[in-house]
């Protein structure tokens, strides 16, 4: 059966996006495993399903990581999906409403192909792991667990540590991971492990994630912006005010429509 999609991306952080109003995704889990291997399918982070609004919205956001499981909230993938709405005249202005699982998400785009996104307000506490200290945890509509290593992060294996603190029993429902360092003035250098995902290019919650981390622990000045360089390219987060503002680019990589297996969607 044939499915169309659009593939977009944000500092790398690239998800295949479905109009799920027009196609009825019958087993989105399936779909994203599928669709997702770099190999054998289009190759992605996940697939977000672009479903009817809910909750005032102009629409909802449903995604899958790589593997399958069900993602609470992406920064990257809620300004490409704002993208993809403004793309199609579908909204009129520069401000869209987006539901997601962790709430109604107000984006608004700065100039093309730009945006900025109020991710909420977060909760920050220091953890520790057996054999680690200080680690922080952040949730900011999904978890995240932040750590600041003393030795360059550029060549360093983050997947074991990364799989490790992902199942960690202090994460029953698994986390994110973030390896950061303190590069400049406001200025941190990230990586990340995302959770069902592995290792992505970006990760716009978990750029929020290690810019409120890096306040808590005294790394970065609250009442400037904290910009994240990743490899995929750059966010910048606002953290000044009780709601965490996350700034960056959403671009649309090409339009396709590829084959599936019998039973994941019908029109």
């Amino acid at each position: 059966m044939l499915l169309e999609f659009t593939k977009m991306q944000g500092v790398g952080n690239d998800y295949i996006y479905v109009d799920a109003r027009q196609q009825k995704i019958e087993q989105p889990a399936h779909l994203a495993k599928q669709l997702s291997d770099r190999h054998f399918g289009i190759g992605a982070d996940g697939i977000v399903l672009i479903c009817p609004p809910e909750l005032g919205a102009d629409v909802t956001m449903s995604m899958y990581n790589a593997d399958g499981s069900e993602g609470l909230m992406c920064g990257n993938a809620v300004r490409c999906v704002a993208q993809w709405l403004i793309e199609r005249k579908e909204v009129t202005g520069n401000l869209v409403r987006i539901a997601t699982k962790s709430g109604v998400k107000i984006v608004r785009r700065l100039r093309d192909n730009y945006f900025s996104v109020d991710m909420g307000t977060a909760t920050v506490e220091n953890v520790q792991l057996a054999g680690m200290h200080d680690l922080t945890a952040v949730s900011i509509g999904n978890s995240h667990v932040v750590w600041f290593p003393k030795f360059e992060i550029v060549n360093y294996d983050i997947k074991r540590l990364g799989r490790r603190l992902e199942h960690s029993k202090l994460f029953p429902q698994g986390t994110n991971v973030e390896f950061v360092r303190v590069i400049g003035d406001n200025q941190l250098q990230m990586r990340v492990w995302e959770r069902g995902s592995g290792e992505t290019l970006g990760c716009g919650t978990g750029a929020c994630a290690a810019a409120l981390a890096s306040v808590v622990r005294g790394f970065c000045n609250r009442e400037k912006l904290i910009r994240v360089l990743l490899p995929g390219g750059e966010l910048i987060v606002d953290c000044m005010h009780e709601h965490v503002r996350l700034l960056g680019p959403a671009w649309t990589v090409f339009h396709g429509v590829v084959e599936v297996d019998e039973g994941i969607h019908e029109n």
